[in-house]
């Protein structure tokens, strides 16, 4: 584990950091190289987010150099430990082009360069946290397929301040399971708003490994776009568990890439170890179960308080909303199983009356005798979200660029017009 920088080279107070976040963001452009020459700004018609002051485990990061800088977004999954993309704490070749194979990355620049705050709204007196120690995985350095990376800070989060999130390292994404977006990117004009930003009722468009080409084993491809800012933002199941961390995106902030949390199960619960002894608590249940869920409560004993008839607890049984099923009788009593599609896997969802009973992004619609919560039939009109596009009709995943903003690469066609796979 990296030792703690000399004093000498950390902010000398909350002011100075404060000061430093905010002058940096609302100075940042979107989409540009660390020179500020823009790049793919053009036609970016992203729809405006909708600001979220709920997620306080979602944190801005922030990257300050002496001559460039870069805003991220990151997520807390321990009191001191913070996941995000790895591209947002290395440097990367050069190239403003990325190409699976070709686009490497870097070691990590040092912890001192980076600061972040869950501030829905990052200013002067937001509390900040620095960094102790930084890592990445150690199996590759190629930018598609080990995009991730963790961020020890050196003094953990008060439980006041935020409530980690829990990352879903035993069970992976289906696709059509919905998931929410959240990150600090900017809006639809490409303007960084300074502003925590969320988009609800997104589905998961392909399972890792048959995603085909440009997107890696341990990857997915989620519904709609993503942009400059978002980068290392968490996807959010339905329970709030983090299953993935935002890469790249295509054209018009489009196609968007997430690393699967699953993936990297070990080193997560590795870095997490060491984060619990820095940070003088026990670890986190995830890290000595390997479990996304909580312990059982013990069952009561017959005939004590909460117990049945056969002695048991009355408690409800079947998969939660946005969990994959077959038939609706692998879900909870008030969900039915629902397939957006003819071989679609089906997610477990609530039944509804008018799209007014649904969540932010879905609509009421007829299935069978029922009608059910779901994405909006041929629409792409959705306004809400984490300064993401509205859906699109993609032909292809060519055109991806990674989404930090200012010192971000973007991706463009190569003359072959195909995307070569790492080797």
């Amino acid at each position: 584990m990296a030792s703690a920088p000399p004093t000498k080279h950390r902010r000398s107070s909350a002011q100075a950091v404060g000061a430093a976040l905010l002058a940096f963001a609302l100075g940042a452009s979107a989409c540009s190289t660390a020179a500020g020459e823009p790049v793919g700004s053009a036609g970016q018609a992203i729809a405006g987010g909708t600001a979220d002051t709920t997620d306080l485990a979602v944190f801005e990061l922030a990257r300050e150099t002496q001559n460039s800088g870069a805003l991220c977004t990151a997520t807390l999954i321990a009191p001191n430990l913070l996941l995000t993309a790895r591209h947002c704490v290395s440097p990367g070749d050069g190239s403003d082009h990325v190409l699976c194979g070709d686009s490497m990355l870097g070691a990590p620049f040092p912890p001192s360069a980076f600061f972040a705050t869950n501030d829905a709204h990052p200013g002067q007196s937001s509390p900040f946290f620095t960094a102790v120690d930084v890592r990445v995985p150690g199996q590759g350095v190629d930018t598609c397929g080990y995009d991730v990376a963790l961020i020890i800070l050196s003094k953990n989060v008060p439980a006041d301040v935020a409530t980690p999130a829990i990352p879903r390292i035993d069970r992976e994404v289906m696709p059509g399971e919905v998931y929410t977006a959240v990150g600090y990117g900017v809006n639809e004009n490409g303007a960084h708003t300074n502003t925590r930003m969320e988009r609800q009722g997104l589905s998961v468009a392909c399972e890792p490994g048959s995603c085909g080409e440009g997107v890696e084993s341990t990857e997915f491809r989620g519904d709609t776009g993503i942009c400059s800012g978002d980068s290392g933002g968490p996807a959010l199941d339905a329970d709030g568990k983090v299953v993935g961390v935002v890469s790249r995106g295509g054209p018009d902030c489009a196609t968007p890439i997430y690393g699967t949390v699953t993936a990297w199960q070990d080193f997560i619960i590795a870095t997490a170890t060491d984060a619990a002894k820095l940070g003088g608590y026990e670890p986190p249940f995830w890290v000595t179960t390997k479990s996304s869920d909580p312990p059982a409560s013990p069952v009561p004993s017959e005939g004590s308080a909460g117990a049945g008839a056969g002695g048991a607890a009355d408690a409800p049984s079947g998969a939660s909303a946005g969990q994959p099923c077959t038939t609706s009788s692998d879900c909870l009593d008030t969900l039915v199983c629902y397939a957006n599609g003819s071989g679609a896997m089906g997610v477990c969802t609530a039944t509804c009356q008018t799209t007014s009973d649904c969540s932010v992004g879905l609509a009421c619609q007829s299935f069978g005798s029922a009608s059910v919560c779901a994405l909006p039939t041929g629409s792409g009109d959705d306004s809400k979200g984490c300064a993401i596009s509205p859906a699109r009709a993609e032909t292809s995943l060519l055109g991806f660029w990674l989404t930090a903003l200012a010192g971000s690469v973007t991706l463009l066609r190569r003359r072959a017009l195909t995307l070569r796979r790492k080797r």
